[in-house]
């Protein structure tokens, strides 16, 4: 690997740490939820979709490195991605129990595929995940991944639907699922975005029209989705500049190669964290009254469990789906860990 690579994974674990501590701060401290500043921003919203961006640029920076095949794909995000995901929530419910069905549901990480409710609330950002993953497959399989062009039309089939899901909102007052497909528009202007900087895809003036573009489109999507508030605070301002900053922060670390070796830990450890920091909280909470004092203990119990499952279940795993890969699917080379 040069050290180019070395570096882009540098600045993509540090963004990817600073994203988790946005998501953590949002829950355990609020600043966002209620006061003057709610109805502009929301650091949860701008963790997640820095989240998006990191996911849309790393996962076809992994695959297009070197050859692979849908079943090596497929095994390498399985072992990243269930092992931490299921102690999280065999932690989260034991915390606060649940029904065995919706239990049951949650252990494939599809629930709110088959209707079922997310046992965890940041397990909805899992299954965008799966859906970009489940692209990336298709894609592997029919020999398209290396085509820009492709990925442009499947990028514009997504903005298409982000429409299309936001207008029943807006009609029929209808709570339609438009934040798994926004989520979706972003992954995969990052992977355009990806291309451009490393494939030459597009002109850096056609580059920034697409961008601003996307940007444009899913700014009328907010307009369209959240004009009325379902319950959480939404509106359309605060999903416009939650998006914008999430996007730039995510530019902003790429242009200027920002890390250091805090964010880089934090990075490393960030999976786990987003994965339990809730029910951590949600735990702390019903010991410590004082809400304060209960978000700083449970800020430092998160990150010391973090380190922990990351050593101890996360890295384990991916080791050890490499070795399965290499000895039950010899051929090409197993994709770079992401």
């Amino acid at each position: 690997m040069d050290r180019s690579n070395d570096f882009r994974i540098e600045w993509m674990d540090a963004l990817r740490g600073v994203a988790a501590l946005l998501v953590l701060v949002h829950h355990y401290f609020c600043l966002t939820c209620q006061g003057p500043l709610a109805g502009f921003f929301d650091l949860g919203v701008i963790g997640v979709v820095a989240f998006f961006c990191i996911s849309g640029y790393v996962i076809p920076w992994s695959v297009l490195r070197a050859p692979t095949t849908v079943k090596k794909f497929v095994l390498a995000r399985a072992f990243r991605l269930y092992p931490a995901y299921w102690l999280s929530l065999a932690i989260a419910c034991a915390v606060t129990p649940v029904t065995a069905h919706v239990l049951l549901a949650n252990v494939t990480m599809a629930q709110r595929f088959v209707g079922m409710p997310d046992v965890v609330g940041v397990y909805w950002t899992l299954q965008v995940e799966l859906m970009f993953y489940a692209l990336i497959a298709i894609l592997i399989a029919f020999g398209k991944i290396y085509r820009p062009k492709v990925i442009g039309w499947t990028l514009a089939g997504a903005c298409v639907l982000a429409l299309t899901v936001s207008l029943p909102r807006a009609l029929l007052d209808m709570k339609s699922p438009v934040a798994p497909v926004f989520g979706l528009v972003v992954m995969l202007t990052s992977f355009a975005f990806y291309l451009h900087k490393n494939g030459g895809f597009l002109t850096t003036g056609q580059m920034r029209h697409v961008v601003l573009g996307v940007f444009a489109l899913l700014c009328g999507c907010f307009f369209l989705a959240y004009a009325k508030d379902w319950g959480y605070r939404e509106t359309p301002l605060r999903f416009v500049i939650s998006y914008a900053i999430g996007a730039l922060i995510f530019s902003g670390f790429m242009k200027f190669n920002v890390s250091s070796s805090v964010l880089r830990w934090l990075g490393g450890i960030s999976y786990p964290l987003y994965l339990i920091h809730v029910p951590v909280r949600e735990a702390v909470s019903r010991a410590i009254p004082n809400e304060l004092l209960a978000g700083m203990v449970s800020l430092l119990a998160v990150l010391l469990l973090s380190d922990v499952i990351h050593r101890t279940v996360e890295l384990p795993a991916v080791k050890a789906g490499k070795a399965i890969a290499s000895r039950l699917l010899p051929g090409s080379q197993y994709p770079a860990s992401a």
